[in-house]
């Protein structure tokens, strides 16, 4: 498995060309209503990795976050263009042979934060700055981080407490009586994902979404000892067996979730 810091130190001379790209275009729109623009997604973390296509293009896109002024009522088309993708769920505008998927809104206070799910969270979180000449997002950050603390740790005992709940003795004793080890195993597999929502948790972060959380994970800096080795591991599965579940239980109670509570 190619790590994110295998592909961030692949990517560099690459990602600053999206990034000099990315100022090039946002240099380009009028900004007279816009508060602030952030650059998010993989270019923003460094690891973008598309294929390039045989006409040039690549099919991935460079995300922003674009907030317009309080008060104003400007819409993104009106300063981008027409959407030129609308299936895809942003603005979605082409510049120089580079896809843009733009994140139009007002402007993102600590109110506004706390109503995200937590993906787009996550995403606001890992966003860089790219336009905020008057300081208006830097200085609200520091109310948004607040309210980040406390609902990390919360978010946290949250997590543990459902993990303890689904591999319960008592919701383990309903499917054992009725011979349904795959629902066992699918129980399981949840309380896998909230452990791994749980370490970002443990290390200041928000969790991404499913589809890329235990990749990510692997680039926190508060691991359990041979981490790869056991989420692979707690991972793979017979969902026939009842001792498989067994296995894989051991593996992930002993060595993720004994060590994640160790770490509170």
């Amino acid at each position: 498995m190619k790590t994110k810091e295998a592909i961030i130190e692949q990517q560099k001379k690459f990602i600053q060309e999206m990034k000099d790209k990315t100022y090039a275009f946002i240099n380009s729109i009028d900004k007279s209503e816009i508060e602030t623009i952030l650059l998010s997604g993989s270019v923003s973390r460094s690891d973008y990795f598309p294929q390039k296509k045989d006409n040039g293009e690549y099919n991935g896109m460079v995300d922003l976050i674009v907030m317009r002024k309080k008060e104003s009522r400007i819409t993104a088309e009106e300063i981008f263009g027409p959407d030129q993708d609308p299936p895809i769920p942003y603005h979605c505008v082409k510049a120089d042979n580079i896809w843009f998927a733009i994140l139009f809104t007002d402007f993102i206070d600590a109110d506004m934060f706390s109503k995200f799910e937590e993906p787009r969270k996550f995403s606001v979180l890992e966003s860089q700055i790219l336009y905020d000449p008057n300081n208006s997002y830097k200085n609200e950050l520091a109310k948004i981080n607040q309210f980040v603390t406390q609902e990390l740790k919360n978010n946290l005992n949250n997590s543990l407490g459902y993990i303890h709940y689904l591999i319960s003795d008592y919701k383990k004793d309903r499917w054992f009586r009725r011979d349904a080890f795959i629902q066992l195993h699918e129980n399981l597999n949840t309380a896998i994902r909230a452990g791994v929502r749980a370490l970002f948790y443990l290390n200041g972060f928000y969790s991404p979404a499913e589809d890329r959380a235990i990749y990510y994970s692997h680039s926190l800096q508060k691991l359990p000892e041979n981490y790869a080795q056991a989420i692979s591991k707690a991972c793979s599965q017979d969902t026939d067996s009842e001792d498989d579940y067994f296995r894989r239980e051991k593996i992930f109670m002993e060595k993720i979730v004994g060590f994640i509570e160790k770490s509170i």
